[in-house]
């Protein structure tokens, strides 16, 4: 018997530039080793899990390109 794929967890990002303060929004789809971005490309390295009253949710370090002045921003979520 095949055990079946966990499911898959919507990150969403939501940051301001560092140099610009321009909002960066973009979303991806992680799970099983599957890492699909969506919108704004931005490296996403899992470092954890966190637990929060609203469930469990993925600590991440993210790494992007500001669309408006072409800074490359890190942050942790």
């Amino acid at each position: 018997m095949v055990d079946p794929l966990p499911m898959a967890e919507v990150i969403k990002l939501r940051v301001k530039c560092h140099a610009c303060s321009n909002l960066i929004e973009g979303s991806a789809k992680y799970g099983g080793g599957h890492y699909v971005p969506e919108g704004v490309n931005f490296e996403f390295v899992a470092i954890g899990k966190v637990e929060t009253p609203k469930g469990r949710r993925v600590k991440a370090e993210i790494t992007a390109d500001c669309p408006n002045c072409g800074v490359r921003c890190k942050w942790t979520i």
